[in-house]
C-alpha cells in the first residue's frame, strides 16, 4: 500500500502515518502539503496523510483551502488519526547538557517548551528550522549542538535522548486526515476500527450573502439534533471578503435525519460539499 503523507521522515505526520498504516506500508514523504493531494489525485498514491489541527496551534489552514481546490474534488477524507505529540531534547551520544550551546527546532516545537527551555536551557542560542528531522539531522555528532525532536529523529538519527516529554503542556496533539480518491463505483476502504465509535461528518459550504444566513445554517443543526464539533471560516480565494465554512458533526449521511440535514443545508447555502465521512473511535 503506497501512502504519502507530509516529510521528511521522522516528522510527527510519519509517526501518525506509522501509526495509521503500520511499517509494512510504503510510506512515502511530500514536500508539501499541496504535494500529498496531488500525488493521491494522481494515482501515485493510495492514501494520503496530512495535519489537520493542532490542540494548541489551532487548524492547519493550508491543508483547509486544498479541500477548497475545483480540481480536487474527488479527495474525500476516509480516517482521521489523533496523535499525542511528545517533544525530546536530542543531541549526539556522549553529550550533556551542560555542554549544549546551541538548539534546532521548528518553530511551533520551541513554543511548545518555552517553559522548559526558559527553566533549563536560559542561556542557550535557538535555532529555528523547516522541521523537527531537519533539526536533528543538523545535530549530526557535533559537540554543543542540540534538537527538540520527536523520538523517532534519535532512532533515525542515532542521537541521544537527555530529556522526554519537554511540552510544557500534557494535553498536546495533532489530529491529521486519511485522504482517498474516490473513484467512480469504487467502495471506500474500511478500516479494522471501523465499526466502533462515532461517525463524523466534514463539510464545506458557502453561505448566501444576507443577514442571518449563518444563523440559518446553525439552525439545520440544532433542528435535526446534530452536534458540530467544529467549524472554521476560511477565505474562499474567489473574491474579496467572501469566505467558505468548514464543520465537522456527529452523524453520517447515510443515516435518515443526517441526509434531510444535508437536504435542508442545500437550500441555505450556494453550495455545500461533503468531504467524506470516517469513524471517531
Amino acid at each position: 500500500m503506497k501512502v504519502a503523507y507530509l516529510g521528511p521522515a521522522a516528522t510527527f505526520t510519519h509517526e501518525a502515518a506509522l501509526k495509521r498504516f503500520g511499517n509494512e506500508a510504503d510510506l512515502r514523504p511530500m514536500r508539501s502539503i499541496a504535494d500529498v493531494f496531488m500525488a493521491v489525485e494522481a494515482g501515485e498514491a493510495e492514501f494520503g496523510l496530512v495535519p489537520i489541527e493542532n490542540s494548541l496551534e489551532g487548524a492547519v489552514t493550508y491543508t483547509l483551502d486544498m479541500f477548497g481546490q475545483p480540481d480536487l474534488d474527488d479527495i474525500v477524507i476516509v480516517a482521521e488519526v489523533l496523535l499525542p505529540i511528545s517533544h525530546h531534547l536530542m543531541m549526539a551520544e556522549g553529550g550533556k547538557l551542560d555542554d549544549i550551546k546551541l538548539l534546532y527546532s521548528h518553530p511551533q516545537s520551541i513554543g511548545q517548551c518555552r517553559g522548559w527551555l526558559r527553566t533549563n536551557l536560559p542561556e542557550v542560542e535557538i535555532q529555528e528550522v523547516a522541521s523537527n528531522a531537519r533539526a536533528a539531522e543538523l545535530v549530526g555528532h557535533q559537540p554543543g549542538i542540540a534538537a527538540i525532536a520527536p523520538r523517532l529523529c534519535a532512532t533515525n538519527y542515532g542521537l541521544q535522548i537527555l530529556a522526554s516529554d519537554i511540552q510544557d503542556a500534557d494535553f498536546n496533539q495533532t489530529r491529521f486526515f486519511v485522504i482517498y480518491k474516490q473513484r467512480p463505483r469504487w467502495p471506500l476502504p474500511v478500516f479494522e476500527d471501523a465499526e466502533e465509535g462515532q461517525p463524523i461528518t466534514a463539510l464545506m459550504i458557502s453561505i448566501k450573502d444576507r443577514v442571518g444566513t449563518l444563523h440559518a445554517v446553525t439552525g439545520v443543526f440544532t433542528r435535526y439534533q446534530l452536534n458540530m464539533n467544529r467549524i472554521e471560516s476560511r477565505p474562499s480565494k474567489q473574491k474579496a471578503w467572501d469566505y467558505v465554512f468548514f464543520i465537522d458533526f456527529v452523524g453520517q449521511p447515510s443515516q435518515p435525519h443526517v441526509a434531510a440535514a444535508l437536504r435542508e443545508l442545500a437550500t441555505e447555502t450556494t453550495w455545500a460539499k461533503v468531504l467524506g465521512s470516517w469513524i471517531r473511535s
